[in-house]
């Protein structure tokens, strides 16, 4: 098998978050590790916007939490004037000292920035994933001519060191069969001749086959080994290839899904200008039969959906009244939209594991660790915040649990 040379190198993507990438993976090497760290260097530097959301959203609840028997009482007042009973809620949440226009001005600045931070970085690495991918047959592709040729030129002592010297060969052979087969064949001496000459072209062709053989030998030694060495940068625990989807394809994607990628990329002319299909494949073949057959089990997805519904389920915590009275009033008073809530704690982590299912591994692996830091660094937020709202939530629950109890003595509400 002969592959030839590629013609010339593909333009790496130059955009924010590749440099970034580039810049870390400087420092860590593997890229997997690299992701996940620009990933929690993001979520640190965007923690003082996520602190303000979560302090307005936390006065804001405490404030609707104390304002839930006045409003029911708005409610069972204004039910059928839907436009009063608006104007009389927001008096009475701006007699209280909360300002909703400013709370929802800052969520939707967070909300902005993080969808923008979502879409850009899912772009970027769909590029740097094509980009990668093209670059790692190129670069296997070299290796192998590379120990196909030292192999050939070992195979025949220095007869035969490149592709030219194996199309000269070829050109003289063409020209000896052409004279072959002009050869006379009427009388016995002249039969005897051309059988010679046959048998002589099908000896040198053994020969040079025998050649082409210990060569392709070497070559493949010299791609698996090629590709064995980038998997240090590119594989991330279980995944091989980060580059791939963490699934049971090939951590080695064949032509077909290579000029899909390209498509969504602007890869597409590179390559279907510089890369052959029937030698892609075969290299593409070569790294499969040398390589587990899974790139991955799924595990991203999994991962993905069980922190998205555990990160809701952490809020949602955090946003309950610690006293029980408090809580059954709060509930009884303003009830939650429970339908939509369930729906949602559903249709999340749902959407992150569609994401992660149909993108590469290393946008799996920034899903993930996405939501790990703003677990944990929630968490942190959490607590500063609830020690700063401290003496606003005791009020709360000291308010509503007198109600309660006044309420539970006339029986409007169990306890």
């Amino acid at each position: 098998m002969n592959i030839l040379s590629i013609l010339g190198a593909v333009e790496a993507p130059s955009d924010l978050w590749v440099t970034l990438i580039e810049w870390v993976r400087g420092s860590v090497g593997n890229l997997g590790w690299t992701l996940i760290l620009v990933t929690l260097l993001v979520k640190v530097v965007t923690t003082p916007l996520d602190f303000m959301v979560k302090l307005s959203t936390k006065k804001q609840t405490l404030v609707q939490q104390k304002c839930a028997p006045q409003v029911a009482k708005l409610q069972k007042k204004f039910g059928h004037d839907r436009q009063t009973l608006q104007v009389q809620t927001n008096s009475l949440y701006k007699r209280e000292g909360l300002n909703m226009g400013a709370g929802c001005i800052i969520m939707l600045v967070n909300l902005i920035l993080t969808m923008t931070i979502f879409f850009t970085f899912f772009g970027s690495l769909r590029k740097f994933s094509a980009y990668e991918a093209i670059n790692q047959y190129e670069q296997v592709s070299a290796s192998y001519e590379a120990g196909y040729f030292a192999g050939l030129s070992q195979a025949s002592n220095g007869e035969f060191d490149s592709q030219a010297d194996l199309n000269a060969w070829q050109t003289t052979m063409n020209e000896r069969k052409a004279a072959y087969e002009a050869m006379p064949e009427t009388t016995d001496p002249e039969r005897e001749a051309k059988q010679a000459e046959a048998t002589a072209i099908a000896t040198e062709e053994g020969r040079i086959l025998d050649f082409q053989t210990k060569a392709t030998d070497a070559g493949s030694k010299a791609a698996v080994a090629k590709w064995n060495d980038n998997k240090k940068s590119h594989s991330w625990l279980w995944i091989q290839n980060i580059w791939v989807q963490d699934s049971t394809t090939s951590p080695f994607p064949n032509y077909d899904s290579l000029v899909s990628m390209a498509k969504n990329s602007g890869y597409t002319d590179y390559v279907t200008t510089n890369i052959n299909k029937d030698n892609y494949n075969k290299i593409a073949a070569l790294i499969i039969d040398n390589s587990r057959s899974a790139n991955g089990y799924y595990i991203l997805a999994v991962l993905a959906g069980v922190i998205t519904f555990l990160s809701q389920y952490i809020t949602e915590l955090h946003n309950k009244l610690k006293n029980k009275k408090a809580q059954i009033l709060a509930k009884s008073a303003g009830p939650e939209n429970t339908g939509s809530m369930k729906v949602m704690k559903i249709v999340m982590p749902a959407v992150m594991v569609i994401f992660v299912l149909t993108s590469t591994a290393s946008f799996g692996l920034y899903i993930l660790a996405s939501n790990v830091a703003s677990i944990a660094l929630g968490e942190i937020t959490t607590l500063i915040v609830d020690k700063m709202t401290k003496k606003k939530r005791l009020e709360v629950e000291e308010f509503l649990e007198k109600e309660a109890n006044r309420l539970i003595r006339k029986g409007h509400i169990k306890e």
